[in-house]
């Protein structure tokens, strides 16, 4: 790794963290419920940089978060990995038809899977024996989904208005 590269990496990562706990100070329905805010550095990387930085961002921000939290290896810590790298692996492959799609697109889409699958490992790793047959249950699922929707639109909005659209920082 170049010290151009680990520069690049570590402010990236630093941004990350800076803007996990800017998400902090905003009000919000559920205490868990996040905007975002942080995948703004992985989808810099990703338009700037390659995928490999964008999962090494993701994974550095997990930790570090997991580690000053005190949360390494949790359920929360878990949970935030798996649907993390999901949406992350998604939004990498979305990356690949970037002249079609819009950073609003990529990132509704990366929001959507990181909600879905944040209900599915919570279910699995803390729910099983409940039925998720209800009525109530239903709805909040739902909601919880079009909110990832309207954070991915957010965080989607903020990426276009950067205006990252240039050429890529390291070859």
């Amino acid at each position: 790794m170049t010290d151009k590269r680990r520069r690049y990496l570590t402010a990236f990562v630093l941004l990350a963290l800076y803007l996990s706990l800017i998400e902090t100070l905003i009000p919000k329905p559920f205490p868990w419920m996040k905007l975002g805010l942080a995948n703004i550095a992985t989808i810099i990387a990703l338009e700037k940089f390659d995928e490999k930085m964008a999962i090494e961002i993701l994974l550095l921000r997990i930790f570090i978060q997991g580690m000053m939290l005190g949360t390494l290896f949790s359920p929360s810590f878990i949970i935030s990995l798996i649907s993390g790298g999901a949406s992350t692996l998604l939004t990498i492959l979305l990356f690949r038809y970037r002249e079609n799609l819009s950073l609003i697109a990529i990132c509704i889409a990366g929001a959507f899977v990181h909600n879905l699958t944040q209900l599915i490992v919570v279910y699995f790793l803390l729910f099983r024996s409940i039925s998720i047959m209800s009525k109530s249950i239903f709805i909040f699922i739902w909601g919880f989904l079009f909110m990832g929707c309207v954070s991915g639109l957010i965080t989607g909005y903020i990426c276009e208005k950067l205006q990252l659209r240039r050429e890529r920082v390291l070859k």
